[in-house]
């Protein structure tokens, strides 16, 4: 009994030692056996939903944008199919090894690709973009090297082209990434980054009818990454398509006529408001801006001194000069200042006060009623009509013409230009002087407008009295051609000037150019009315720029008395506009009524070199 008690009392630690040791590990095995039963059990759901997560990819799918196409159906603006090169971090198990691959392929820095991928934001499964429209040679080289090149993918891409280049792009406008500064406002909420949309132009304006909607495939990789099958798809939206009022023959004549000039021309319909032309020189090419523009094209654009970027037809002011006297001369005959028939001799020089004004024509015209002072453009006849007006007959009846004020195309912002108000102070205020409405007058001093404005007000004299609103969408459809939305002519107004008045100018208009300083624009068998304008050119400071020629200016319509067709041409620092812009605004007229171009030889001879209007 002893050596049984002293062998138990010899084990009996390393029994209690035992015991301890399987409660331990029996304590073990239960949170063990508990753990997984709350791993397969309450959380089985979820981490299965991360397992397929690690494995399935969601891909944005871009909608193609609508067409953009003329009002005879030609196409203007249209899609074609990008290769975008992407990857993911996630799926690339080795990314030295597949930058210093995919490097060799784009003949760019491992470095560069590296920090691209490495500066990603978000989640490591988002793909992040590296190169935007790839070429043929790339995309091959990355289709054949796909095994090495675990997590890189092509992905295609619709991108917005512009067939004919810079042609009407300051109308039509560009698509580019909304940038983070939109980003950041309430209007662009809906957006998200990389995504494209009209940044000006009629893109911009009709951004949600052409955009379409996205679509997005739901896709399945393995583990190099590589797509091993479509999961789900849902299938883009493409935008609407815009059918124009614009002529894109017209178009496409009109500024060849401009090629090598800097300034505007707008032809519109003067019955409707309709624009069949729009442009503005120089330009640029929105292509540039559907793919990357580089900071290094950008600043060029942004520097040049022509602005290329500025639609000159809607945000370019200019003094109107001589066209301006259509509008001195109705506020005279509304006034009942002068008629018809009232003559003014004209000798080169007017008198006010103490400062002498001139005459364009040295020695000036004679004696001139009425049609002959538009004819001619004399100086002096409209010295002495503008006083007899007064300024706030002129101001009244450019402001019913619509001048002062945007037209309301609604593409983008638009130059008011500047009318002097109905009533000003007294010259012993420090107001308005008698000088400034003699200079007003004749569309020089303290009167601007814009090309659109000018075409706007020379339709209201055309048409008998109606003032339009300018438009150049004319309708929305879908692929389809289900129709989504039409529009029409819109009127501003009746303006309130007698139309016997309106006829008296427009039978002066006529005379510009079968007699007067309008003849290079005309045609035979056609009754071109029209008007011509020389508008010096002055720094802030109110002197003339010796520097500079005068801006040339032309506004016409034809046929005289049928009116089919409107055009305001101006031409920065062109000259006289007898010389310059008449012939463009011909040369339009003939395309438009497809007539035959008269050769160089028979063309009405120029004016004298020295002088204009």
């Amino acid at each position: 009994m002893s050596r049984e008690r002293e062998f138990s009392n010899y084990f009996a630690p390393f029994q209690k030692r035992i015991r301890v040791a399987a409660v331990v590990i029996s304590a073990a095995i239960l949170i063990l056996v508990l753990r997984l039963w709350a791993l397969q059990i309450l959380e089985g759901d979820h981490l299965l939903q991360l397992s397929l997560n690690n494995r399935l990819r969601l891909r944005p799918v871009e909608a193609p944008r609508g067409l953009i196409l003329d009002r005879n159906g030609q196409l203007m603006v249209e899609n074609l199919a990008s290769f975008d090169l992407y990857a993911t971090p996630e799926d690339m198990p080795d990314v030295e090894e597949v930058t210093r691959r995919l490097a060799d392929i784009l003949q760019s820095s491992p470095d560069e690709l590296r920090q691209r991928v490495s500066q990603r934001q978000g989640s490591q499964l988002d793909a992040v973009l590296l190169r935007k429209g790839v070429d043929g040679r790339i995309v091959t080289a990355v289709e054949e090297q796909k095994i090495d090149l675990p997590g890189v993918s092509l992905q295609v891409r619709p991108v917005r082209t512009y067939p004919n280049g810079g042609s009407a792009a300051t109308l039509l406008g560009y698509v580019a990434e909304v940038s983070q500064a939109q980003l950041k406002s309430k209007e662009f909420r809906d957006f998200r980054s990389g995504e494209t949309m009209g940044q000006a132009g009629i893109e911009r304006r009709y951004d949600a009818f052409v955009r379409g909607v996205d679509g997005g495939e739901q896709i399945e990789v393995d583990a190099l990454g590589r797509v091993s099958r479509l999961i789900q798809q849902v299938e883009p939206q493409s935008g609407f398509n815009l059918h124009l009022t614009l002529d894109n023959r017209l178009q496409r004549v009109a500024e060849e006529a401009l090629q090598g000039k800097s300034g505007a021309l707008i032809a519109v319909h003067p019955s409707t408001g309709e624009i069949l032309a729009m442009v503005s020189q120089p330009s640029y090419d929105p292509n540039q801006f559907s793919q990357h523009l580089t900071p290094e094209q950008w600043r060029k654009l942004a520097a040049d001194p022509h602005h290329p970027m500025q639609n000159k037809g809607l945000q370019g002011q200019y003094a109107p000069g001589s066209i301006f006297k259509l509008v001195t001369a109705l506020a005279a005959l509304e006034k009942g200042a002068i008629t018809p028939e009232t003559t003014f001799a004209c000798d080169g020089t007017f008198s006010l006060g103490s400062h002498l004004f001139h005459d364009w024509k040295k020695g000036g015209h004679g004696t001139l009623n009425l049609r002959q002072a538009i004819a001619n453009s004399c100086n002096i006849y409209f010295y002495n009509t503008a006083l007899k007006a007064g300024i706030g007959e002129i101001t009244r009846v450019a402001r019913e013409l619509g001048l002062g004020a945007p037209s309301g195309l609604g593409l983008g912002s638009e130059a008011r230009g500047v009318i002097p108000p109905k009533t000003t102070g007294s010259p012993e205020a420090g107001g308005w002087y008698p000088g400034n409405t003699v200079m007003a007058g004749i569309g020089q001093g303290m009167v601007t407008v814009t090309p659109i404005q000018a075409v706007m007000m020379v339709s209201a004299i055309a048409n008998g009295g109606t003032l339009y609103r300018p438009w150049v969408v004319r309708k929305v459809e879908t692929l389809d051609r289900e129709l989504i939305e039409e529009y029409g002519p819109e009127l501003v107004r009746k303006v309130n000037i007698d139309p016997d008045n309106l006829a008296i100018v427009r039978e002066g208009m006529q005379a510009v150019v079968n007699e007067g300083t309008g003849s290079r624009a005309k045609i035979p068998g056609l009754r071109v009315a029209g008007k011509t304008g020389t508008a010096q050119v002055v720094e802030n400071s109110g002197s003339q720029r010796g520097d500079k020629r005068d801006h040339a200016w032309f506004v016409a319509f034809a046929p005289a008395d049928n009116p089919q067709i409107a055009i305001a041409v101006v031409v920065e620092h062109g000259g006289f506009g007898g010389q310059v812009a008449a012939p463009i605004a011909k040369s339009l007229l003939e395309a438009w009524f497809q007539l035959p171009r008269e050769p160089a030889s028979v063309e009405v001879a120029a004016p004298a070199a020295a002088e204009g209007d």
